[in-house]
């Protein structure tokens, strides 16, 4: 039987990033082009997203008009099948691709040096971009306030219809970073500190129903694809710290999932406070090659180093959910930059942790 958390646990979202595109395959911008649709590779792990997605019962399913994401959903729910009521999938324009009209089809290298001004103020600053539509007279459209509003206008729309439900919601990278950005306070200016993986998993919660209850529960989990952790998606050259809590998870626990990293590689071991940690960014996030290291803290300290991707208000860190048995993960592409969030709330031990977080409420980390 398919597991149904109960009424009283509030609304939750489970978030997922289509497949891999053509587009994606081929290292271009994609907008809002719906010439790009998925590859053989992007079917199957949109199928086996389904397969894994089949212990849970939806309320009602939410999916992106372009192709790309309504094949996933596809995919998704025919693995999914019978436990989904086919009445209960809407298809809506508010959860499309972040619009970059300009660039869409446009490959990545060729926009960094076309468009290198543009480019780096994007990366720079995306809540300040906006691009010279060519009409007559010009106009200016700012694809991440634009993305921003829209979300948003999604949230108003939808969760006063579903208090007390499990949602889906089959949609873009950049659209479940808004959407999960607008549900717990994260600004545009920050638009691109969240990575979202091809089916990548994340999941957010309303306790109350509320957008202003948002939680963040988990980040991109990449279980249903069997990986161990997702792969980064900027280079393969930086600093990646993998975050374990020493608080809320045991010895035995914190052994286990030690020896499962080890065996992906660590570099280094951090235990430290977030402020004794910044030389050891700067040297290693300079590397050419991809150095990994392990810092073990309090779910405070943890916290801490996952809101310098998010940079929220530090009485605001209640919107972050930290559970047992978890890791999460920051990544510095560069020793002066913002880290990504490239995960939160993943396991190397438990490939079912998806299915806890949604109906586990014997545990309830205490908001700081």
């Amino acid at each position: 039987m398919p597991l149904k958390p109960e009424q009283h646990q509030g609304t939750r979202v489970v978030l997922v990033r289509h497949g891999q595109s053509t587009y994606n395959a081929l290292g271009l911008y994609q907008g809002c082009s719906d010439e790009s649709i998925l590859t053989e590779k992007g079917c199957s792990a949109a199928s086996k997203t389904g397969a894994y997605l089949k212990g849970l019962a939806f309320d009602a399913i939410y999916c992106s008009p372009l192709k790309r994401a309504q094949q996933t959903a596809g995919e998704i729910l025919e693995a999914m099948s019978p436990t989904v009521d086919p009445n209960t999938i809407h298809i809506t324009t508010l959860l499309k691709e972040t619009d970059l009209p300009i660039w869409q089809g446009l490959a990545f290298q060729y926009v960094r040096e076309k468009f290198a001004n543009e480019y780096r103020t994007w990366k720079q600053h995306p809540h300040e971009f906006c691009m010279e539509l060519p009409h007559s007279p010009p106009s200016y459209f700012y694809p991440a306030l634009d993305l921003y509003k829209r979300v948003r206008q999604f949230w108003q729309e939808v969760l006063p219809r579903h208090r007390g439900q499990t949602l889906l919601v089959v949609a873009h990278g950049g659209t479940n970073r808004a959407l999960i950005h607008t549900a717990i306070g994260v600004t545009p200016e920050h638009y691109h500190c969240i990575e979202q993986s091809n089916c990548g998993i994340s999941i957010l919660e309303f306790p109350d129903g509320s957008l202003e209850s948002g939680q963040l529960m988990g980040v991109n989990s990449t279980s249903n694809l069997e990986e161990s952790l997702p792969n980064l998606q900027e280079s393969n050259q930086g600093l990646r710290l993998i975050l374990l809590s020493s608080q809320s998870t045991s010895e035995k626990q914190i052994q286990q999932s030690v020896q499962m990293l080890e065996k992906i590689g660590i570099d280094f071991r951090l235990n430290a406070d977030i402020h004794e940690y910044q030389a050891i960014v700067s040297v290693r996030a300079n590397s050419e090659q991809l150095s990994t290291g392990l810092v073990l803290g309090g779910d405070r300290i943890i916290k801490d180093f996952i809101n310098q991707a998010l940079s929220l208000n530090p009485e605001q860190l209640w919107r972050l959910q930290l559970y047992p048995e978890t890791i999460s993960i920051l990544y510095y592409p560069e020793p002066q930059g913002v880290p990504i969030l490239q995960a939160m709330n993943v396991s190397v031990t438990d490939k079912d942790l998806l299915f806890k977080l949604l109906d586990n409420k014997s545990y309830i980390p205490a908001p700081f």
